[in-house]
């Protein structure tokens, strides 16, 4: 007999506002331990606020949130601060420090965060590298020397620095080719298989969302609207839904779905 699973972001009642305009009102997110979710929904519906809440960067204006089991508003800035080291984020774009080769964008967070002795902080840096799917030489390229593909990784190479439980994806195949794209989905599955990690991702990107997740929160009318597998979403009536899923660019994958499903829409 098993238990519920255990949540690593449990989201209750968040409220999100700016003066007089309310972004979230009420909003409930729960994502299970080792899940692959995809966060997606409009422009304005405050995908990137929820984002920085979730994330301790911006204190919601009223609900609850726990992250990893502890009430991550209560905790005094050390506790958060721990919390947060639990965390990787790969930020849109990929944000890496251009100055610096991507052995030393891997290495920032390890010097300044990490409790691994100096001298083996270049091996543990090149072994994320490599987890990421770059080749060894890429380590002391600079990010204007690399491919949009090898920036995502790189910057994907540091969110995974510090060993997280929880990766944070923002928009992470943006820019890049159906191919790029779908291999990036693969990687992040096998990372997700291989380290156990519990993965949420920002993401415009029909491929991802059909194919490169487990589930999916669809954000609207200032809540989470719905949560489940975008074929299952697909199914329902909500104008936002039928907007998202059944609109001209997602006709190919909700005819993929319908076929495997053999399921007729009403």
């Amino acid at each position: 007999m098993s238990g519920a699973p255990e949540l690593v972001i449990d989201a209750r009642g968040i409220v999100n506002r700016f003066g007089d305009v309310v972004v979230h009102e009420g909003l409930n997110l729960a994502v299970p331990r080792g899940t692959i979710m995809a966060l997606v929904g409009g422009s304005g519906t405050g995908k990137t606020v929820l984002l920085r809440s979730l994330l301790l960067l911006r204190a919601p204006d009223g609900g609850t949130l726990q992250l990893f089991g502890q009430d991550a508003l209560a905790t005094g800035e050390a506790q958060r601060q721990a919390l947060r080291r639990r965390i990787g984020v790969l930020f849109q774009g990929g944000a890496l420090f251009t100055g610096l080769t991507v052995l030393e964008n891997v290495l920032l967070p390890l010097r300044e965060q990490g409790q691994v002795e100096a001298r083996l902080l270049p091996e543990l840096a090149m072994l994320k590298i490599g987890l990421a799917g770059l080749p060894a030489d890429a380590a002391h390229k600079y990010p204007a020397e690399l491919s949009g593909g090898m920036v995502k990784r790189a910057a994907l190479a540091r969110a995974l620095a510090l060993d997280p439980e929880l990766l944070v994806l923002d928009e992470p195949t943006s820019g890049l080719d159906p191919i790029g794209g779908a291999a990036f989905d693969q990687l992040v599955r096998e990372l997700r298989d291989l380290l156990g990690l519990t993965i949420l991702q920002v993401t415009h990107d029909l491929d991802s969302i059909w194919h490169g997740s487990d589930t999916v929160a669809f954000l609207a009318r200032k809540t989470v609207l719905a949560v489940g597998p975008a074929a299952e979403l697909a199914r329902r009536d909500e104008p936002e839904l039928v907007a998202y899923f059944r609109g001209s660019r997602s006709a190919p994958y909700l005819q993929e779905s319908m076929t495997r499903s053999q399921w007729n829409p009403k």
